[in-house]
């Protein structure tokens, strides 16, 4: 009988079922039949108030983010109730665990530890293993503190400052750990050697002499690329843009149309797209949210992060915001105009330009996935040898 892995997650955001996916990859890599894993959004799933909620959130992700300051309150108050045992939507999940009898709980969710892990422990015994992976920058206002439950077997932390953080909340310092890697292999697989990056770029019919924009979205297309591409439009004889538009199709036309009536400025715009990691190689910049995930492939690849802040931070993009930026390795954009400043300087490639690259390296740490699950599954792994 296989080992057994129940994962959970929730789609607020990309960034849980991406970090979701990515360890269930490594998993299969290492072990292949020999580790089963179910990945389940267990907060959509397990009630109709979890959907609601669900679509609430990426509903204000797209439109008004600063109003998730007051909707990450209520969700604390929310998630606290689950003490003891889940309340909300516990009976789906009592059931989901009896049903799949997991040796190992796995949570990437801020909301999926308290109660979870009780209830795992309750019904299955005490030898069932949980585990959650923080995907957090740092501590502080917007670091949820439904992230941490003491009775986990094992914590896992980005950062130094996020572990801390986390300790002082209650999590053992003997049942912890940091490793701010957990990104699928076709992150490291698709190393672009720097000989090919201009090939690239002409491939996408853009100029590999001009500073390269990327500017990304989330996959639920949150984003302000139209602004942008208008404060791109003077610099448009040194800059050029790469353009992804997740899954809004709206604005994907929108921006087509308007890139055919303004040629002078050279873009290269997709719709959903599986090219990010490729994208970070060949681009000199990123204009993004503070999404944990693309802010990791972004420090993975080396390209400099511009944080778009427009329509308000979300609590949650505070942590990953406040760690870049203290560490000078990252700069805000509040305006469109902040962007022609800021590009107006980096298209030179100048002192600045150079000095935000180099401490945006320094952060940066050689790590392998595989030491992660190898962690994460603890006295459970099974020989790699006889997988």
């Amino acid at each position: 009988m296989s080992l057994r892995i129940l994962v959970l997650t929730s789609s607020t955001g990309s960034g849980h079922d991406m970090r979701a996916k990515a360890f269930d990859q490594w998993v299969r890599e290492l072990y292949g039949e020999a580790v089963s894993v179910h990945i389940e959004q267990i907060i959509e799933n397990s009630s109709w108030l979890g959907r609601f909620g669900v679509w609430v959130y990426n509903t204000i992700h797209r439109f008004c983010p600063v109003l998730h300051n007051l909707y990450f309150f209520i969700v604390e108050v929310f998630i606290s109730s689950h003490s003891g045992k889940v309340s909300f939507g516990g009976g789906y999940y009592r059931d989901l665990l009896q049903e799949l009898r997991p040796d190992l709980v796995f949570s990437v969710h801020d909301s999926t530890n308290r109660g979870y892990f009780e209830d795992a422990k309750r019904i299955l015994g005490r030898q069932v293993r949980c585990v959650t992976y923080c995907g957090e920058f740092s501590g502080g206002y917007g670091y949820s503190r439904n992230w941490v439950n003491p009775v986990a077997d094992l914590f896992v932390a980005r950062t130094r400052e996020a572990l801390e953080f986390a300790q002082q909340l209650g999590i053992s310092p003997d049942r912890s750990m940091i490793f701010h890697k957990l990104l699928p292999p076709d992150s490291f697989d698709q190393e672009i050697p720097g000989e090919k990056k201009d090939q690239e770029l002409a491939q996408l019919g853009l100029d590999p002499e001009k500073f390269t924009v990327f500017l990304a979205t989330g996959g639920y297309g949150a984003n302000h690329h139209l602004a942008f591409l208008k404060a791109l439009l003077p610099l448009a004889d040194r800059v050029q843009a790469i353009v992804i538009c997740g899954r809004n199709r709206r604005i994907h036309d929108r921006l087509v149309r308007w890139s055919r009536q303004n040629p002078s400025l050279g873009a290269y715009i997709e719709g959903y797209s599986n090219r990010v990691a490729d994208f970070l190689q060949i681009s000199d910049a990123i204009v993004t949210r503070g999404g944990a995930n693309t802010t990791m492939e972004a420090l993975h690849f080396g390209c400099p992060l511009l944080y778009n802040s427009l329509g308000g931070l979300m609590p949650q993009e505070r942590c990953t915001v406040r760690y870049f930026l203290e560490k000078g390795a990252a700069r805000m954009i509040h305006h469109p105009r902040d962007l022609t400043r800021i590009l107006y300087q980096w298209g030179n490639f100048n002192v600045e330009y150079r000095s935000i690259r180099e401490k945006l390296g320094a952060l940066h740490r050689e790590e392998d996935p595989r030491d992660l699950v190898r962690a994460i599954l603890g006295p459970l792994a099974p020989d790699p040898d006889a997988a």
